[in-house]
């Protein structure tokens, strides 16, 4: 699916329904706007509209020019949802599966065959069953933790995009481009929308579609969207949730073994005030690795060691309301009020409790990464490669690649470039769904044009693909390929 310049026009102007709070209010072009939305909170010169399709929009103070008061809106059902989805993306390139209340939909990168719409179907069912799975996992850990949870109002959407360039035109008008760039984001739960949307790539394992429906769970039932809930809480409870793979058996309290092994190579003079008072390191695309994990340390740490002031802090942040603002100053006072404790006898006991449990629960600390393997997964391709020599100074590879999409046979270009300017490729010609394929020795010999060459041992993996039937297949079966990502 392409042309997709127009998504972020569709979510603001599809058609409303006749009832609720009647807003008329002035765009920045001069355009005058009447919409019917519930008001949620005002602050930082804004007002916050949630419509009857739970998406929320965001109108400067000044800009809005009449209310008439007439009742909250009806909100959106799974049927109606449904609707939406269609007419946003299309009919022909989208498919669902319902189960209350969620709706999983597969935006499709174009026509399936026969057989790849029975994958499909089984595909989102699925999708669907494991949703279904993570609401009951995280309800059971929520009443034990007596969180302040309230019922649904909206269905909750799971957006699958079979296209990485798709996911990222998604990503970029979903999130105005700020944070993390949308080249790096696997998967996202949007405030304003209320839905997650992922690439389909990340559903081979679930762990990314895990870490984002916990974000969604606790917006729809805990938290209030829009409030100034810290990031290290909202990404610390997620990350506490992660597991392997589809099967859910991991919960904060439980020790995660890639987590607690991370820990241990953190330089140990990182300050965790750093992450508690400012949300900075979680939007960098170089720093964000290490503000996840420490995340999860100060998360397990709280929840493990002070459950009732644990729980007395959730139930506050239950209460910030949207748009409210909460100071770098004032989140450290709130913190070290509630836990009782300060935030440097916080970090220095958690050496100690994260041995201990450990220890109780008997984890794994080995990675399970095979020596000298690098993994890379892209474009709906997932490569494990080891890095080969000649004895001349130069670096090669050789490894596997799996089709990890679940709907068609891909063909698959592979390169791995060196920082001395030299490439090795594959072409993987009619991968079949879930097949694995050799990756034959090769030595990266091939100068990268525009880069300067030289010895290395160091290489990156690029992988694209394309459908098996497609034109641009045949034209790298026939050897015309793209070449190189670096350089030039």
């Amino acid at each position: 699916m392409r042309n997709s310049a127009w998504w972020l026009c569709a979510l603001l102007w599809l058609t409303l329904p006749a009832r609720g709070d009647e807003f008329r209010y002035v765009t920045e072009d001069g355009t005058q706007v009447t919409t019917r939305a519930r008001l949620i909170g005002a602050g930082q010169g804004f007002q916050a509209l949630e419509r009857w399709d739970g998406q929320i929009q965001l109108v400067p103070t000044g800009a809005i020019q009449a209310r008439e008061m007439v009742g909250d809106p009806d909100p959106i059902d799974v049927p109606g949802m449904q609707s939406l989805l269609t007419e946003l993306f299309g009919e022909e390139n989208v498919r669902f599966e319902s189960r209350a209340p969620f709706l999983v939909s597969m935006v499709l990168d174009g026509a399936l065959d026969r057989v790849g719409e029975q994958r499909c179907t089984q595909f989102i069912k699925k999708a669907s069953t494991f949703m279904k799975n993570v609401d009951g996992v995280f309800l059971r850990f929520a009443r034990s933790m007596k969180f302040p949870i309230r019922d649904l109002q909206f269905p909750l959407v799971l957006l699958i995009f079979e296209s990485d360039d798709d996911f990222e035109s998604y990503a970029q008008l979903a999130t105005g481009g700020r944070g993390i760039s949308a080249a790096n984001i696997a998967g996202f739960y949007s405030i304003l929308t209320n839905w997650l949307a992922v690439r389909m790539s990340t559903c081979d394992t679930f762990e990314v579609p895990l870490h984002e429906a916990i974000h969604q769970q606790m917006y729809n039932r805990v938290l209030q969207r829009l409030a100034p809930i810290p990031k290290w809480f909202d990404e610390g409870i997620a990350t506490g949730f992660e597991a392997n793979g589809q099967n859910i058996n991991v919960h904060p309290v439980q020790v995660n073994s890639r987590y607690a092994r991370q820990s241990q190579r953190l330089a140990t003079g990182v300050d965790w005030r750093t992450i508690i008072a400012d949300d900075q390191a979680f939007t960098a695309d170089v720093l964000a690795g290490d503000a996840y994990t420490l995340a999860w340390c100060l998360h397990w740490m709280l929840v493990t060691q002070h459950e009732d002031a644990y729980q007395d802090y959730v139930a506050g942040l239950s209460q910030l309301t949207p748009l409210a603002e909460l100071g770098n100053r004032e989140r450290l006072q709130l913190f070290e009020e509630t836990f009782g404790h300060s935030v440097r006898e916080m970090q220095s006991g958690f050496g100690p409790a994260i041995e201990l449990g450990i220890r109780r629960q008997k984890v794994d600390l080995r990675d399970p990464m095979r020596p000298g393997y690098v993994e890379q997964q892209q474009q709906l391709g997932a490569v494990q490669v080891k890095a080969v020599g000649n004895g001349q100074g130069l670096v090669g590879a050789e490894g596997r690649l799996k089709n990890i999409s679940p709907l068609r046979s891909m063909t698959y270009y592979v390169t791995i470039e060196t920082q001395g300017g030299q490439y090795a490729d594959w072409v993987l010609p009619d991968v079949r769904p879930s097949q694995t394929v050799n990756l034959p020795p090769k030595i990266a010999n091939h100068a990268i044009p525009g880069a300067r060459t030289g010895p290395s041992t160091a290489f990156q993996v690029w992988i694209r693909s394309v459908a098996a039937e497609s034109p641009t297949a045949e034209q790298w079966k026939d050897g015309r390929v793209p070449g190189p990502v670096t350089g030039r």
